[in-house]
């Protein structure tokens, strides 16, 4: 029985290691202050979003996203205030973190500049008891797992234009690893593990109420391979927007499609199409993103930021 969990287990990983890097994209095209914490306040009210997402349709156990974040401009005080929660599922391991961020702006002669930091918390735990064993009665699935608290730290910086935006940003810096032995996890600020994420996009004005809006994001880890996520987007009275994404490392397309109801609320939907080996097995993946701004006054949000 414990070469069986042994088994399980490794089957996991790769999955759980893809499933993440998959956040990553995922995050930077509907929910951007998850990756950056200087987004905070960037908009002109207090904004709410929420990202349900089901990957890979078809898989047992794969992974699941749920998210929400908010947050709001402080007027007075130059500075913004958010927060962002992200359960993620996969197997019978179950992932919440809750991240509060702060940024700090300073007025440019064309945009802000603004300086985030992030910080908050990880739970962790895994349900044992849901595993399907030949021996039911095996100590090593009679219990699921205490759940485990992990720090977490973000930094930010972004700058912002009504054309244009550019950010740099280091999320999740705080790495972890299960000892076994101590049944717990290990906290270590390892520099070699930062993940180094650098984003942007332009508007570019066409005839015909049309905007066109290309943007790209560079993720990069010392251990891994340089990842490259292009987007781009068509956006018609600056209300309904469809694109296209592709991730240079996932190896996939991504089609999205935005619409603006009114000036509060918007819709948005996304699938994946796999052109690596899962293609082979017609599984595909599927996001709705609901957000809502509250008490919005000036002018409609452009659809190219989800």
């Amino acid at each position: 029985m414990r070469k069986t969990i042994i088994i399980i287990f490794w089957l996991l990983v790769p999955l759980f290691i893809l499933g993440q890097n998959t956040q990553f994209t995922n995050q930077y095209i509907f929910n951007p202050i998850a990756l950056n914490p200087a987004i905070a306040g960037s908009g002109d009210a207090l904004s709410a979003n929420m990202l349900y997402r089901n990957q890979w349709v078809g898989f047992q156990g794969a992974p699941k996203t749920l998210s929400f974040s908010a947050h709001s401009p402080m007027r007075k005080q130059n500075m913004g205030l958010g927060i962002s929660i992200i359960n993620n599922q996969i197997g019978v391991s179950d992932e919440t973190s809750v991240i509060g961020n702060y940024s700090f702006k300073i007025k440019m002669r064309e945009g802000n500049l603004a300086l985030g930091l992030g910080g908050g918390f990880i739970m962790m735990n895994t349900a044992w008891t849901e595993l399907r064993a030949n021996d039911p009665s095996d100590e090593l699935i009679l219990n699921n797992s205490p759940t485990y608290l992990i720090p977490e730290v973000s930094l930010g910086v972004y700058y912002s234009t009504e054309k244009y935006h550019i950010g740099f940003s280091l999320p999740c810096m705080l790495s972890y690893t299960f000892n076994s032995s101590r049944d717990k996890y290990l906290i270590t600020n390892d520099i070699s593990k930062y993940n180094y994420i650098l984003s942007g996009d332009y508007e570019f004005d066409l005839q015909q109420n049309f905007q066109f809006v290309p943007s790209v994001m560079l993720k990069y880890q010392k251990e891994d391979k340089l990842d490259l996520i292009l987007i781009n987007k068509l956006i018609y009275l600056a209300k309904y927007s469809v694109g296209m994404a592709y991730d240079s490392q996932q190896k996939f397309f991504k089609g999205m499609f935005q619409i603006q109801l009114n000036k509060q609320f918007q819709l948005g939907y996304a699938t994946d199409f796999n052109s690596n080996k899962l293609s082979e097995y017609k599984i595909g993946s599927h996001e709705l993103m609901i957000r809502y701004d509250f008490k919005y006054t000036i002018k409609v949000h452009s659809p190219r930021n989800l």
